[in-house]
């Protein structure tokens, strides 16, 4: 009998509709949080991250219990995914565990919706959403293909990668020439959310300068006015919040005004509790203010965010964005930057 597995609740649902079969998935955003090469690491660190408590860390569990099930067992297995970046990174995963289980004989199949043009770029990866009815999920169930050993191995050594305890771009070489583009993507993506070291110093990521950004002066601001900002940091911001999704947004503010790296960088007060988007509403603290115009100083001043295997801001593994000789963006550790600027001086 063969059991069907997603990487993303939209398709799961999509694709039961479609089959009237059982499909396993899980409801989650791969592209956020802490991830794990073990998948009951990765599971306990994923209910840690979004703060699970009763009955909804037991859903998830049991929903991510169905899938490690699945993975483990002896029947051949259907993954339906796409070609997005939340669905890669998951495709990656299922590989890279049913390899723990069944490292000689994967016996996998693929199945990949296809998306819209924005689905489409130079790497095959996108953003947004696939657009799939139920038929159409049905009529490419023909379209499956089988994942031969060697294909299964590359991609779970992506997964090993995106899930290894150093920034995708600190590394040279790694998985298969065809999956370089892809990791290389998502690798910017990362980079996104570490401090950056420069002519200036120690700076917040690109991410946090945006959100700092987003701030008027002295006025509260709840995450849901953070996301319709009319300054010209608000756009871009948005196009970060297509990937992360707007609970990202209001938990990383959540984050700088309970860090105390020298006082915290955001003020909170309650507001609308019964609302995420809107249970407090925060604004820039004199420190904040600070960080925002003369940057951070020390690595410790951010608040620690964990983006896949690392964690961005940290003292103990601190990774910052440098440039590199060719003008491209590269992770080092912090000390190391700092050793080679002082050769250079």
């Amino acid at each position: 009998m063969t059991i069907h597995i997603a990487t993303s609740a939209e398709l799961g649902r999509v694709v039961r509709r479609g089959l009237r079969d059982p499909v396993c998935f899980v409801s989650d955003n791969w592209l956020v949080g802490p991830c794990a090469s073990d998948p009951e690491v990765h599971s306990r660190a994923r209910c840690d991250y979004w703060g699970l408590r009763g009955r909804e860390r037991a859903r998830f569990d049991g929903s991510f219990g169905e899938i490690t099930r699945a993975l483990d067992s002896r029947r051949n297995i259907v993954v339906w995914t796409s070609r997005l970046w939340t669905d890669t990174a998951a495709l990656w995963a299922f590989c890279a565990w049913r390899l723990l289980r069944w490292p000689m004989l994967p016996d996998l199949d693929v199945v990949v919706l296809r998306g819209p043009a924005e689905a489409e770029n130079a790497t095959g990866l996108g953003i947004g959403s696939i657009q799939v009815t139920p038929a159409g999920a049905r009529r490419s169930l023909d379209d499956r293909r089988p994942l031969s050993l060697t294909r299964v191995r590359e991609l779970a050594l992506s997964w090993r990668k995106l899930s290894g305890r150093s920034p995708i771009l600190s590394g040279k070489g790694g998985p298969a020439a065809r999956e370089r583009k892809e990791l290389s993507e998502l690798g910017g993506y990362q980079a996104g959310f570490f401090p950056r070291f420069g002519v200036r110093g120690l700076v917040l990521s690109r991410f946090d300068e945006l959100l700092f950004s987003c701030f008027e002066k002295k006025q509260w601001s709840t995450p849901v006015e953070i996301f319709v900002s009319r300054r010209a940091a608000g756009d871009e911001l948005r196009k970060w919040l297509s990937l992360t999704g707007d609970v990202f947004l209001a938990a990383r503010l959540a984050q700088w005004a309970t860090h105390d790296g020298g006082g915290a960088a955001l003020t909170s007060e309650p507001h609308e509790t019964e609302n995420r988007m809107k249970e407090a509403r925060y604004r820039l603290s004199e420190v904040g203010h600070a960080i925002k115009r003369h940057g951070l100083g020390e690595i410790d001043r951010g608040a620690p965010l964990p983006v896949w295997g690392v964690t961005a801001y940290s003292s103990l593994s601190p990774w910052v964005v440098v440039d590199d000789q060719t003008g491209r963006e590269r992770l080092k550790r912090l000390e190391e930057r700092s050793a080679q600027n002082d050769d250079e001086r």
